[in-house]
């Protein structure tokens, strides 16, 4: 057996446990038969808010505390150090950490199974069961999503363990929601009878259900890719450029039906992905932590030729953002934005819909949010390869916010629209000034970037 796995069940199991769960569901289960009139249904519904009670409040929080408790407790450096590898170490301290939740859970999972059953359907059979599968993937969804959370920020607050435990339950508890269909973001279509993917047609609780499956394999692979990262494997960051590539395709295989009655051009099947591209750069830029050190070994490794070297130090972000690179590139080869009807007013200068669509900075603005990105990804950078780099991320992100908001609206209110392009993309102005603006911003925080990263290295004397 898996030694992670094994401690785990000897830390989370005792007889004294295993005994109050079975007791204190069946009690009150019992209490719910006796006051609803001997009512069965009564019986499941308890029976399934006392599963996703349990699975859900405290699962994620517990999901969300398995590698912070070790750091707490001054065990983490000693499992570290231990000859398990990185997949032992993911699936043994997570399916070991939940395992007791699980029991418990489990409990009121099977006392809802009996319930149904004895009311005359079929748990296991047609809807019931597809509806059963869901209850047990959402909350293996919300303490993978939470587990995952849990190792991407406890690389970024070591020292703020509280926080990050918090964040990451709230992040659990979102994509339960999320898969549940409680929380209305239309990602995977429970309500809907058929769903489009391709061409294909399925069935939208059973698409939903496959969905659910995907993203549970990718938060679980995501959470093994990061435990690579803790053991000091070295590894060639490929795995959130996939992730990028799966949701590319899954977001297309959906719009493809309506888009096959509306798209005459290749720029309607190229904005969906470019879209995902930008979306996901932006997340792995923030959520990666920025070691200048780490930077300078990739630059180092690139000058000298070593490819093999250069393609473990790669930061999460740039792969994903040579792909909206391309992706950009391409939309504005195939006549950019200008391609699409229907373009909304983006900036709230007065132009109508019709002039806007018009505007020629237009075409080339795949190209020129292609270079907005890399500026802001040079703005965090700089933040972060300063001296005082506790806050950087949160210090660039305010900054970028200040710009692509209040100060676009100040510009406006004043009527100073031609500067707009300094901050934020501004289609209207001329295809030279939407594109050179940022072009002309990169070229400097580049230089100010590398300074920086040139000034990491130096050391300075101390005064005796």
């Amino acid at each position: 057996m898996n030694p992670e796995l094994r401690r785990n069940l000897w830390l989370q199991f005792s007889i004294l446990r295993l005994i109050l769960p079975p007791a204190a569901i069946g009690i009150v289960l019992l209490l719910v038969w006796l006051v609803s009139a001997h009512s069965l249904t009564a019986v499941a519904a308890s029976a399934e808010w006392f599963y996703l009670l349990i699975i859900l409040l405290w699962g994620t929080r517990r999901a969300a505390d398995l590698v912070a408790e070790e750091i707490a407790g001054g065990t983490w450096d000693s499992q570290r150090m231990s000859a398990l590898g990185a997949w032992q170490m993911t699936w043994g301290k997570f399916i070991g950490g939940v395992s007791y939740v699980w029991y418990a859970a489990g409990i009121a999972f099977i006392a809802r199974l009996w319930a149904i059953g004895l009311a005359g359907r079929l748990p296991w059979q047609g809807e019931a069961a597809v509806q059963s599968l869901q209850l047990l993937g959402i909350g293996l969804l919300g303490q993978a999503v939470a587990f995952l959370t849990s190792l991407v920020l406890l690389r970024k607050q070591v020292m703020r363990r509280r926080l990050g435990v918090t964040l990451s339950q709230f992040a659990g508890l979102a994509a339960s929601a999320a898969a549940s269909g409680h929380l209305d973001l239309g990602l995977l279509f429970r309500q809907m009878p058929v769903i489009d993917w391709f061409g294909w047609s399925f069935p939208g609780a059973e698409f939903a259900l496959g969905t659910l499956g995907l993203f549970l394999a990718w938060s679980l692979f995501g959470s093994y890719r990061l435990m690579r990262i803790e053991l000091q494997f070295r590894s060639i960051p490929w795995a959130w450029t996939a992730f990028a590539l799966f949701m590319m395709v899954y977001a297309e295989g959906l719009l493809y039906t309506p888009l096959r009655k509306v798209a005459d051009g290749l720029a309607a099947w190229l904005i969906g992905p470019f879209t995902i591209a930008i979306v996901l750069t932006y997340a792995a830029l923030f959520l990666e932590p920025k070691d200048v050190v780490r930077y300078r070994g990739l630059w180092a490794a690139l000058r000298a030729g070593h490819a093999s070297r250069a393609s473990t130090l790669l930061p999460q972000w740039l792969p994903v953002y040579l792909i909206a690179a391309a992706l950009g590139v391409a939309l504005t080869a195939v006549g950019g934005l200008s391609e699409l009807t229907g373009v909304p007013s983006l900036v709230g200068s007065g132009l109508s819909v019709a002039e806007y669509a018009a505007a020629a900075g237009l075409r080339v603005l795949p190209v020129a949010l292609v270079l907005y990105l890399l500026r802001d990804g040079l703005v965090v950078l700089y933040f972060n390869f300063g001296k005082r780099r506790g806050r950087a991320d949160l210090a660039a992100f305010i900054c970028l916010l200040l710009g692509y908001f209040p100060l676009i609206g100040i510009l406006v209110s004043l009527g100073i629209t031609a500067l707009i392009p300094i901050v934020a993309p501004y289609p209207p102005a001329s295809p030279l000034i939407t594109v050179g603006a940022p072009l002309i911003e990169c070229l400097i925080l580049g230089v100010l970037v590398l300074n920086r990263t040139r000034a990491a290295g130096r050391f300075k004397a101390v005064a005796a």
